[in-house]
């Protein structure tokens, strides 16, 4: 009897060792990020209550003016736009998926020249302006 449990206890003492042989087991072993994200844990610990407010509040001030930024940006190159092509637009995105927005964005946001930006935003107005 003893000798059918051996290998089924060896075989459970091997995967509770090897690191991929049990779901979770690489909390155990420290990784430099995670000692530095404890790191800055600890020295948010040490602020005071008030102080973590205002690092919160400048953190949000911080990212609502880079939205702002990216927002106004964006609308003027929109506004520069006839108002026939803006309702081409318009068509177009309501027509995309969000992998194929994101894909736009990127594509406008790598283009070097503006013939270059007009040349892809055709090209997606083209493509999805009569899907629907």
């Amino acid at each position: 009897m003893v000798a059918k449990k051996l290998p089924v206890l060896c075989a459970v003492s091997i995967s509770l060792a090897s690191p991929i042989g049990f779901a979770g087991m690489e909390r155990f072993w420290a990784n430099k990020e995670d000692q530095k994200t404890v790191a800055q844990m600890d020295e948010c610990d040490a602020l005071t209550l008030e102080q973590r407010h205002q690092l919160i509040k400048a953190y949000q001030a911080t990212r609502d003016a880079e939205q702002k930024l990216d927002l106004k940006k964006r609308m003027e190159w929109f506004c520069k736009l006839s108002d026939q092509e803006q309702d081409r637009m318009r068509v177009a995105w309501q027509n995309m998926n969000t992998s194929e927005r994101n894909e736009l964005k990127q594509k406008l946001q790598a283009a070097n020249d503006l013939e270059e930006r007009t040349e892809i935003r055709r090209e997606f107005i083209e493509r999805f302006e009569g899907q629907f």
